[in-house]
């Protein structure tokens, strides 16, 4: 619907198409051609204006097994909230975020979570920012636990991009971790060959969904058959990332900055969530650069 898409442009060249919808980015085009690749998904976005480019996962990224977690003496549930058995990417993706402040070249999104909505123990409150300027695109995430306890929070993007035939990934972490039944991480490993991006390589033919750790926090991206490139910066808040794409035949993949690890709340060193206690905030900041 027209009313529910937001424009932000600028003389450079760069223009994002952005809804309050799930907070998602339906497009971001740099003097024409697609740095971002809009794609059916299941969030909120999607269903309404048919694509998403990227999307906010708060208060936690990808899945939680068994849709459920203890802390600090406590066993929290979850409820499923698409059609995965289980649940996914939290809440904001799947709500409609107000709008804060909007001009031609920045957009503040914002979105109140209450407890027991879904059912969830998360309560809290949310902005994201969209700002851009020249050839970059910052996005910027802040989370506020406004329940009555402690909890473990995390933040994330789910970016999607154009896969291309020739395209190359650059991207350093320390180690990656296979995938398991549902979809979460199974056991942390030496990053093969296939997957060590650390010098430029294209991505693996067949399906990936795998998360890594040890990021220094940069990715790249070079399209030969467009002439265009794109630099990830990440703040210190995203060591992680997930590395997602069905298969070769697929126009699109994901590299998801992420600020722990998928199934976080499972493991017992949290996973790099981060305890936040009633009134505490996480932020995070992810700037793309065309060139």
């Amino acid at each position: 619907m027209a009313e529910d898409t937001l424009v932000l442009e600028n003389d450079e060249g760069l223009t994002v198409a952005v809804s309050p919808l799930g907070g998602a980015i339906l497009s971001a085009r740099w003097r024409g051609i697609p740095v971002l690749a809009p794609t059916p998904a299941p969030g909120l976005a999607s269903q309404v204006l048919g694509a998403e480019a990227c999307f906010p996962l708060m208060p936690f990224g990808n899945r939680i097994e068994d849709n459920g977690f203890h802390f600090e003496g406590r066993h929290y549930t979850l409820a499923s909230n698409t059609s995965d058995p289980l649940v996914l990417h939290g809440d904001g993706w799947l709500r409609r975020w107000s709008i804060l402040h909007q001009d031609r070249h920045s957009l503040a999104l914002g979105y109140r979570q209450e407890a027991n909505a879904e059912p969830t123990p998360f309560a809290y409150e949310a902005v994201q920012t969209i700002a851009i300027d020249g050839a970059s695109l910052t996005l910027s995430l802040t989370v506020t636990n406004r329940a009555a306890q402690a909890l473990p929070y995390g933040l994330g993007l789910h970016p999607y991009f154009p896969r291309t035939p020739g395209m190359r990934l650059f991207a350093h972490a320390g180690r990656y971790w296979t995938e398991r039944e549902n979809h979460v991480p199974g056991a942390a490993q030496s990053i093969p060959q296939d997957l060590d991006f650390t010098s430029g390589a294209p991505l693996p033919p067949g399906w990936l969904n795998n998360a890594f750790d040890g990021w220094d926090g940069k990715m790249r991206i070079e399209w030969p058959e467009t002439g265009l490139a794109l630099s990830l910066d990440a703040d210190e808040s995203f060591r992680f990332f997930v590395l997602y794409s069905p298969s070769t035949d697929a126009d699109f993949f994901c590299f998801e900055p992420m600020s722990h690890r998928p199934n976080a709340h499972r493991q017992p060193e949290n996973g790099g969530l981060v305890r936040l206690a009633p009134g505490e905030t996480l932020e995070g900041t992810v700037a793309l650069q065309a060139e």
